[in-house]
């Protein structure tokens, strides 16, 4: 039987062993990775593929935090830190635990059987269902005002969150309905979009230009980008690498 994949992302070398020594224990999982930044396991994400993270959230030039924004479709994820005041902006990235140390065995246990549960859920499913490419969809529909929209996505420019609400500011409208931003990027074609800050996503297609920290979109809108994510963001948009 397969297994999944494990990446380990904490400064502490003691923390990476004591982790290490528990995930030996639960012979589904297998680590294939050890990174003590979050710049090394970007690098180390791009390359290979990660069923699971283990992410520490201190740690030098990017926290864990910064680092999970900066990923298109990130490994399912528990964080782990000293602090509990970063569990609410964790679970907005929709982490699947969030672990404090010391972490103890059994709990780390149940964290993980949380994430292998996930993991079991999504591989039954993708074996039930047949593939078939003619019909992707090249659309959503949303509710807005009583009514079911169809929104294009080639259409989309960018998306902003506001609280419990998203706004789609497409090409001729703009259109406003009670989703997060988090389940907008499980739907959208990652090739096309990315989620350059915390309440904005970018169509890719429909950028102009870069000035300082904001996108320049085709409606002349100005837009933030976050700084961990604008490297990111320009290694996309600059095919041609003259950046």
């Amino acid at each position: 039987m397969k297994k999944y994949t494990c990446l380990i992302v904490e400064d502490e070398i003691l923390a990476q062993d004591l982790l290490k020594n528990y995930l030996s224990k639960i012979p589904d999982v297998e680590v294939v990775g050890t990174c003590q930044t979050a710049m090394e396991a970007l690098s180390f994400i791009k390359n290979e593929t990660i069923d699971i993270l283990l992410l520490d959230i201190q740690m030098p030039d990017l926290t864990g935090i910064e680092l999970l924004r900066a990923i298109q479709q990130p490994p399912l994820t528990i964080l782990i830190t000293a602090y509990s005041e970063y569990a609410i902006e964790g679970y907005e990235l929709n982490v699947v635990d969030y672990l404090l140390k010391p972490v103890k065995f059994d709990r780390f246990f149940q964290a993980i059987a949380k994430v292998l549960e996930l993991l079991n859920q999504k591989k039954d499913k993708k074996d039930t269902t047949i593939p078939d490419a003619d019909t992707t969809p090249d659309y959503i529909f949303v509710k807005s005002d009583y009514k079911a929209i169809k929104i294009k996505f080639e259409e989309i420019l960018y998306i902003e969150g506001m609280q419990k609400y998203v706004q789609f500011k497409c090409k001729d409208t703009q259109v406003t309905t009670l989703l997060s931003l988090s389940k907008l990027e499980d739907v959208l074609p990652a090739k096309d979009f990315l989620r350059i800050q915390k309440s904005f996503i970018a169509n890719l297609n429909h950028i102009t230009g870069i000035e300082g920290n904001r996108l320049v979109m085709v409606n002349k809108d100005k837009i933030p980008i976050s700084r961990s994510i604008k490297p990111h963001l320009i290694q996309l948009l600059d095919k041609n690498k003259l950046l």
